[in-house]
């Protein structure tokens, strides 16, 4: 368990993109060094988990967070319950959109739990990290998107360009 507590914390689908689209890491090694070394950027036990490709990316995180993978505590367990609690009650999402949050091993809802108790900020693309929370009786088929319902329990987040930025790398 990791006894720090981090500013940033890595989101799945950032990391997939960033790997693969547009920080390749055979191209663009020193983004992959800074969010390796760097004290502000986390990773959740969940998102490691959730990395299942490309093999590179998922030795990567291993290797960068393995031994200081952030785990639900009993407080981002409560947390965790009161967001699942609003987004299944909040008839925003039909049930197949909600469903996808009920795994348990869905990362998402784990990820502004952590945020919310430790006050970090999430760097996602998920909804292009800005997504608009559906109107009430909307019933989207798409799941709940994590920088809308984030914002809703006051959590930030930002892109992995805006990470970047905040970290001041320079290439």
């Amino acid at each position: 368990m990791a006894t720090r507590i981090v500013d940033y914390l890595l989101d799945t689908n950032s990391l997939i993109d960033a790997h693969t689209k547009w920080y390749q890491p055979q191209v663009l090694p020193s983004v992959w060094r800074r969010l390796a070394t760097d004290e502000a950027v986390g990773m959740t036990s969940l998102v490691y988990a959730e990395l299942q490709y490309p093999d590179t990316l998922v030795n990567w995180a291993w290797t960068a967070f393995s031994s200081d993978l952030l785990e639900p505590t009993e407080e981002v367990i409560l947390a965790y319950s009161q967001v699942m609690s609003w987004v299944t009650t909040a008839t925003r999402w039909n049930t197949a959109g909600i469903a996808q949050w009920q795994n348990p091993d869905k990362a998402d809802p784990w990820l502004i739990a952590t945020a919310m108790v430790n006050h970090q900020a999430i760097v996602t693309l998920d909804g292009n990290g800005r997504a608009f929370m559906p109107d009430k009786h909307a019933f989207s088929k798409q799941e709940p998107k994590i920088s809308a319902v984030a914002e809703l329990f006051g959590v930030a987040t930002l892109t992995i360009y805006e990470l970047l930025d905040k970290l001041r790398l320079s290439l």
